[in-house]
């Protein structure tokens, strides 16, 4: 039998923190300089899974216009013992349902590792790579809810 995960969604950003630290940025130290720009953007919504009770991984989405898209997801991450489990995926999912609710359009940043999760669940690639300096390179995906394309 596989691993249990429940999801969340609209969580506090305080729940996520440590897991969004470890699976983004392990370079940068914990706490408050490291957690501030989570609450930069007040429309920001935050999605969580669990594991055994705890957060394993967490999606924000945010109103955030560009590349042809109203909302933006951001700062996806899974635990490292916890890839490849589908958790990543979920997420993604979850902010789509979030985006279609609102019949907005969603791009991301997103490394070059997570892409084909991207692209499994309908986002397309816009533009060239680029490189976030301490972070690795990256692609914009872009998605609409159906009925939307530009």
């Amino acid at each position: 039998m596989g691993e249990t995960f429940t999801y969340q969604w609209d969580v506090s950003p305080q729940v996520i923190a440590e897991v969004r630290r470890c699976a983004l940025y392990p370079f940068k130290p914990s706490g408050p300089e490291t957690d501030t720009e989570m609450t930069e953007n007040p429309t920001t919504v935050w999605g969580a899974a669990f594991h055994v009770g705890r957060p394993a991984g967490c999606v924000a989405v945010l109103d955030e216009a560009k590349h042809d898209c109203v909302l933006r997801i951001r700062w996806l991450g899974v635990e490292e013992a916890l890839r490849g489990k589908g958790v990543g995926t979920n997420l993604v999912k979850a902010a789509q349902v979030y985006a279609a609710a609102r019949q907005a359009a969603i791009w991301a940043d997103v490394r070059i590792k997570a892409i084909p999760v991207y692209e499994r669940l309908g986002f397309e690639p816009f533009g060239e790579f680029f490189e976030l300096p301490e972070i690795s390179w990256h692609r914009v995906m872009r998605w609409w809810p159906e009925g939307l394309w530009p």
